[in-house]
């Protein structure tokens, strides 16, 4: 008789593996014929680096290219970008925006070629739905005239687009050097939380010179911009067009995300969930383990974090039978980070 015949043991692996969002991939979206490529161009396509696409069949003379060239000369680099198609056939931005992410999603930032510009304020509103983030390169003067309201950056302003920046730049004499996708690509090789995207240097970006009334309008419209302060090139002020700073922004949509991925993880290896108090602690754990994480990257204060859940015998009986458990709620501070310091000081002899 062999030890297997007296002790039995069948083990289940429940690895099954969820999806995680990636919020390090930048997408650029512009209109060429489908026959541009070696191969037949559906509605999206990965790349790894510009020699990859040049082996596709890009060109150095080509937008695209130029476009992830800016995005790849960053250091440290992404590892990949996405670039998708807008037919000519496509009735709305939508609707190429939404051909694309149903042939790829993986991807969360947006940079727009500059031949679709009257498209940004459409490209703007997608975001705001779709939860992705977008960056548009203006050259409009009206953006630092405080009496203008036509330029994209008071649009937006307006629209209280929390999905969007505006950066204001110059075309170079040499020219295009593609702000939008240089800026994108500094900031997303970094985890969420542990950048902003203030004071950023940009590799083969050529700095603006303004005047002070000129970043003071532009300032108040919320619009980004890049100049040299210190003899350093640096970009300014890292906001989104309603005002709010960028990494909060991307910072919450990292936490949305791991919440969502982790409680679906436990939902679909786990046999079941008791739904009694057990069950109940076994959420308020996975919420903890997210935000407990966030806080380890800097998206929010550690000592703020607050995880509440219901008690089973408190919760509605019509809640119990359709197998939904409500009211787990969290509170916290974001970390936030220092972009101006005061120091006051007295010395004396």
């Amino acid at each position: 008789m062999a030890l297997k015949d007296i002790v039995e043991v069948n083990i289940t692996r429940q690895t099954t593996s969820v999806a995680v969002a990636a919020f390090n991939v930048p997408l650029i979206l512009s209109q060429f014929a489908t026959n541009k490529t070696t191969t037949a161009f559906t509605r999206a396509r990965v790349y790894g680096s510009v020699a990859e696409m040049a082996s596709d069949g890009w060109t150095s003379s080509d937008a695209v290219y130029k476009i992830a060239n800016a995005i790849f000369s960053q250091n440290p680099s992404v590892n990949k970008i996405v670039v998708g198609r807008k037919d000519s056939n496509d009735a709305t931005i939508d609707a190429a925006l939404n051909a694309i992410a149903n042939e790829n999603n993986d991807w969360y930032g947006i940079v727009v070629d500059q031949a679709l510009v009257s498209s940004f304020a459409d490209v703007a509103s997608w975001v705001e739905t779709a939860k992705k983030f977008a960056i548009f390169w203006i050259t409009d003067v009206n953006a630092y005239d405080p009496s203008k309201s036509t330029d994209l950056a008071s649009v937006l302003k307006l629209d209280n687009r929390n999905r969007s920046a505006v950066v204001w730049h110059a075309t170079p004499s040499g020219g295009a050097d593609y702000i939008d996708a240089a800026w994108m690509g500094e900031g997303f090789p970094y985890e969420p939380g542990t950048s902003t995207w203030a004071y950023k240097t940009l590799n083969g970006v050529t700095p603006d010179t303004l005047l002070a009334s000129q970043e003071t309008a532009l300032n108040g419209k919320n619009c980004n911009y890049y100049t040299t302060v210190g003899g350093v090139s640096i970009t300014q002020e890292g906001k989104v067009a309603s005002g709010e700073y960028i990494d909060i922004i991307i910072g919450t949509d990292w936490i949305e995300a791991r919440l969502r991925e982790a409680v679906y993880s436990a939902l679909v290896n786990n046999r079941k969930i008791p739904y009694d108090d057990t069950g109940i602690a076994m959420i308020e754990g996975l919420v903890k383990g997210v935000l407990n994480e966030a806080a380890s990257k800097g998206i929010l204060q550690a000592d703020s974090i607050a995880v509440t859940v219901p008690k089973y015998a408190d919760i509605p009986q019509a809640d119990k039978l359709a197998r939904k458990l409500p009211d787990v709620k969290f509170s916290a501070l974001y970390q936030g980070a220092i972009h101006s310091v005061t120091i006051n000081g007295t010395i004396s002899v």
